[in-house]
């Protein structure tokens, strides 16, 4: 079975609507998918490059998921 990464950066997950029902609904299947929130890992420390890439390289498929208004890739 293929594992999917989804690294969600939302900078306020909690007050989402939709993206806080997509990120809940996936967490019911963590044997397909890993939840990756930025903001939550890395509030107010630098990014941990090693440990991203870890992650990358432990998955099949990666998802970036972000609010439709940055209407762009972050």
């Amino acid at each position: 079975m293929t594992k999917t990464l989804i690294i969600v950066t939302h900078p306020d997950l909690s007050a989402s609507v939709a993206n806080k029902q997509w990120v809940e609904a996936l967490g019911l299947y963590p044997e397909r998918f890993t939840l990756h929130d930025l903001y939550g890992q890395y509030a107010a420390a630098p990014i941990d490059v090693a440990r991203e890439q870890a992650l990358v390289e432990e998955h099949d498929k990666i998802i970036f998921q972000f609010p439709f208004y940055w209407f762009n890739c972050p």
